[in-house]
């Protein structure tokens, strides 16, 4: 007979892989919150001696619980890893059901030989069957290093972005197309604009405003044309490009603020419920440091305007890391540590509401549930008493019924019993 010890110590083995899972540091991986969790899949891990790593695993922190940014519980998903090693793609979320991702392009590579794999660009990940689906999809071209912003419809809007052709070299192509992707049609179709158009460039950030305001930070801009000795320009954040969704129209604005931000790529901005874009990290040229690594941008204005406020507590500089909005915070995960030179795996939080940075993370409230409980219960006492009495009633009827039939009976063999008695005249005596 098996020990009731034993099995305790086999139980604790199995699930102690799950719940004492350390992820390893990395860069462009994606990260997306889904049903209240924060879900993490792809981008690069570098080795000792600097040489790519790909990986395929899929991990979580639960964002109902709370946890401190030193000792986060993070968990691994088992039997859902990613058909290939996939960064820098364009993922988001269905608005349409919260059970489904979607990731379009990125740096796609085979997980055993490290070599790029371009033979599927698009997949589909079902959270609750922990299952990937490569997607057919028309008019898709491998692109990277571009953002999916979906909308309340479930159009998917995918600007631009860039095409490796040169492994070794990293050189490639810049494109300046808006695509919108349809998973109903499973169709990525450009959008055909001809007016405004700005420059291709990659390797930005964008968030949509309520009014339907595509708002465009920052990148990796083609400058071949402009300066020849240059493959690329970084953005500078004086300048944005703004894209409208419901008119399909480009166009740009002139921010205040944005000539005292250094121009940077490989950031984060996440949008808050005031309508203030947040930006962290990023790197310029050669991959080098910038001075002003926190900003905060208020599109409240009719001209938007950016702000440097001094805070205090600010995680070191990072680029390449992911930023994720929930509840009151922007949760940053991972990329490269610009202070050190060295790759992170640490979590940061800010809090968007008191604009501080905070070690530990508490979810937000539930929101109450409708409390039926006692209306249940009257529900359930009508129907108790409206059933009881029912029974009553029909109980009551059947005995009057029965006491009728059976008077009726009673009378029915009197009469019967009179008829077949012999009646015998009286006699008198002689």
């Amino acid at each position: 007979m098996v020990s009731f010890g034993l099995v305790i110590l086999c139980i604790t083995f199995l699930i102690n892989p799950i719940l004492c899972y350390i992820p390893e540091s990395r860069i462009g991986h994606s990260g997306l919150v889904i049903q209240n969790t924060l879900l993490l899949f792809g981008g690069w891990k570098y080795s000792s001696n600097l040489t790519k790593k790909y990986t395929d695993e899929i991990f979580y922190l639960n964002l109902t619980q709370q946890f401190d940014v030193a000792n986060p519980s993070w968990e691994l998903v088992l039997g859902g890893n990613l058909p290939l090693s996939i960064s820098f793609s364009a993922s988001f979320v269905s608005t349409f059901d919260d059970n489904l991702i979607y990731v379009i392009g990125g740096y796609m590579s085979n997980i055993t030989t490290g070599e790029y794999d371009y033979s599927n660009l698009a997949y589909m990940y079902n959270y609750s069957l922990r299952k990937w689906t490569a997607l057919t999809v028309m008019n898709i071209t491998p692109r990277q290093e571009m953002m999916g912003i979906i909308d309340d419809k479930g159009i998917a809007y995918i600007f631009g972005g860039y095409n490796i052709t040169n492994d070794t070299t990293y050189e490639g192509v810049y494109y300046n197309d808006m695509r919108i992707f349809n998973a109903s049609s499973m169709e990525l179709s450009p959008l055909s604009i001809t007016q405004n158009l700005p420059s291709p460039f990659s390797s930005y950030t964008a968030n949509l405003l309520k009014n339907g305001i595509i708002v465009y930070i920052g990148g990796l801009e083609d400058s071949h044309e402009r300066y020849p000795n240059l493959p690329y320009k970084v953005l500078g954040l004086e300048t944005l490009r703004l894209f409208d969704t419901i008119k399909a129209e480009w166009s740009s604005m002139n921010v205040t603020g944005g000539d005292n931000i250094d121009p940077r790529f490989w950031h984060s901005s996440v949008l808050n419920t005031k309508g203030e874009i947040i930006l962290f990290g990023g790197c310029t040229t050669n991959f080098s440091r910038i001075n002003t690594k926190f900003a905060i941008l208020n599109t409240n204005k009719d001209i938007y305007e950016w702000t440097t406020p001094s805070i205090s507590d600010s995680p070191p500089l990072l680029y390449g890391h992911n930023a994720n909005l929930h509840g009151n915070y922007m949760i940053i995960t991972f990329g490269v540590n610009l202070d050190n030179l060295e790759m992170s795996t640490q979590i940061y939080l800010f809090d968007v509401n008191q604009y501080t940075w905070v070690t530990t993370y508490t979810p937000p409230p539930v929101p109450p549930k409708n409390d039926t409980s006692k209306k249940s219960s009257k529900v359930l006492i009508g129907i108790a008493v409206g059933v009881g009495g029912g029974i009553v009633l029909v109980i009551l009827v059947s005995i009057g019924v029965g006491v009728l039939l059976s008077k009726r009976r009673n009378k029915r063999r009197k009469s019967r019993s009179k008829k077949h008695i012999l009646e015998i005249p009286s006699s008198s005596s002689i």
